[in-house]
């Protein structure tokens, strides 16, 4: 199960690619997944990328969108399984 202590890392096949709008689109070029995500699941991504804990990325969201811990937390957990399960990312084990 995906908690919040865990951290991922992109899948070396992923390439993004920042667009104009704030969105942020994933391309896998092994499995030719192709998934946009929105200014704030760039947000995340960038968190990912950065190496960065899951309770890590959600301190930054609280702050940048002043939302509720629950909410954000929630919002993370739910992102991060969907992108595994598209095999976008990876656990990093530690």
């Amino acid at each position: 199960m995906l908690t919040l202590d865990q951290q991922v890392s992109p899948h070396p096949a992923v390439v993004d690619t920042p667009l104009d709008t704030g969105e942020t689109v994933l391309l896998h070029l092994e499995g030719h997944t192709y998934y946009s995500l929105n200014a704030t699941g760039a947000r995340i991504w960038q968190g990912i990328k950065q190496g960065l804990t899951l309770q890590a990325i959600s301190q930054q969201l609280q702050v940048t969108y002043a939302v509720e811990p629950a909410h954000a937390d929630r919002s993370i957990l739910m992102l991060v399984q969907e992108l595994l399960q598209q095999l976008l990312v990876q656990p990093v084990e530690k």
